[in-house]
């Protein structure tokens, strides 16, 4: 999701509980009468550095826990790591994970349904990781894709009064890349990574079948059985042809899988120096961007498509990752830490801010620090308007390289979309 969505995951800013029930209070104070409490907190990928900041900025004001930030191995995914953990007998005391693979670890997780936090948190951002109403995992916060805009080089084709929200459907898309072309400007950079294509832009093929999630299960569990028809699906083909137009723009249509090993630094370049108009991205990309272009100004567009699409006019929400409390090898001392030190992590300023800081938008609504940078302030906009649909995350956790990989194919040219549909339909079918 520049990196794979893990690492952007692993990255995110950390939100979560209050402590709940006067018992966990009274074993933290009990821990504060001798040594301070020590956890040890799981994070990893591009924002260590302000990782490692808050959890001194932690420890400076607790006078009772102590908490020590676990790093990512290189060239391991997070669920990986975590296993190579617990097979040691030393995993984190609180720790960050995809919905899918909270689900695989319930029977080592702590409790979190009573804390507190959990009245300010956005609707449906703990639904994936409730199981027979007991919530497993703390939202961490909110992101956010669609097709970024460069609101300099619009302005600069179509006018100052321009408003990228009039672009609504694929024409208008169209009418709009034309204009764009025809001053000398690529219109589009198309990322080319699987995690990208795969877990971002073909999810959307899963999320647009139905508003409602049990419809959506179901398409996916018929792709399982082999029953469902994606070829001819109208949602599918509704996204490919979409996927086309951007493919007829794309700044790399002549060697599209260019800058496949090269991370979201190239595409940020081109929109920081105003050498396209579009990018089909997220808010993760802002640190980019704010290094290359601190002035520059950019927003969403949702992605055009048909009027009928459920998505149509919305923008992609999701939750990047959750964070849990260790409940089967730690004490309960440590785990009321654990509840603690998120508990602080949502609640305090440097904690608000922290999460803004890092890009992203706040998952709670008490955070009431300020959003100044652009895309994420686009992002608000729609999530406050209600213009957003929750990202499908049931996915299995190879999604990304496989159907990525598939989609990498059809951007190069290699197989056409009917080929492209029996790929995705083996893929499916082929999970146990």
């Amino acid at each position: 999701m520049r990196k794979k969505l893990l690492s952007v995951l692993m990255s995110t800013c950390m939100a979560a509980g209050l402590l709940a029930g006067s018992g966990a209070a009274a074993m933290t104070a009990e821990a504060a009468e001798g040594e301070k409490t020590k956890i040890t907190v799981y994070l990893g990928g591009d924002a260590a550095d302000e990782n490692q900041k808050i959890i001194e900025t932690f420890n400076e004001q607790s006078d009772t826990i102590e908490a020590e930030m676990v790093t990512l191995t290189e060239g391991s995914s997070g669920y990986e790591m975590l296993t190579v953990m617990y097979n040691a007998g030393n995993p984190p005391t609180v720790y960050f994970m995809e919905a899918g693979d909270v689900l695989k670890l319930t029977d080592k997780l702590t409790d979190l349904s009573d804390m507190e936090c959990l009245q300010y948190a956005n609707e449906g951002t703990t639904e994936d990781v409730t199981v027979d109403g007991v919530v497993y995992g703390i939202p961490a916060n909110l992101q956010a894709y669609g097709i970024m805009y460069n609101k300099r080089v619009l302005e600069s084709v179509m006018g100052a009064d321009f408003d990228p929200s009039t672009i609504t459907t694929r024409e208008e898309f169209k009418e709009v890349c034309d204009k764009v072309q025809e001053a000398g400007i690529a219109p589009v950079a198309i990322s080319p990574f699987d995690w990208n294509l795969g877990n971002h832009w073909f999810n959307q093929v899963y999320s647009g079948q139905s508003e409602n999630r049990e419809d959506r299960d179901a398409f996916v569990q018929s792709l399982r059985e082999g029953t469902a028809d994606l070829e001819n699906n109208e949602i599918f083909n509704d996204y490919m042809d979409t996927f086309d137009l951007l493919m007829e723009y794309n700044y790399y249509k002549d060697n599209p899988l260019e800058t496949v090993a090269d991370g979201n630094e190239k595409q940020a370049q081109l929109m920081a120096l105003d050498q396209v108009a579009f990018w089909f991205h997220g808010n993760w990309a802002t640190a980019n961007l704010r290094t290359l272009d601190e002035e520059g100004e950019y927003g969403f567009i949702p992605v055009p498509v048909s009027e009928s699409n459920p998505n149509s006019g919305k923008i992609c929400t999701l939750v990047p990752g959750y964070f849990c409390v260790e409940g089967s090898t730690t004490t309960e001392e440590e785990q009321a830490a654990g509840k603690e030190f998120l508990n602080w992590l949502i609640n305090s300023e440097e904690g608000q801010q922290y999460v803004i800081d890092c890009g992203n938008i706040p998952a709670y609504t008490n955070n009431e620090a300020t959003i100044e940078e652009s895309v994420s302030q686009s992002a608000v906009e729609y999530t406050n308007s209600g213009e957003t649909f929750p990202m499908y995350v049931m996915y299995p956790s190879d999604h990304a390289t496989q159907v990525g990989a598939s989609m990498q194919k059809y951007l190069a040219g290699e197989i056409d979309r009917s080929g492209l549909a029996q790929e995705i339909s083996d893929y499916w079918a082929s999970q146990e």
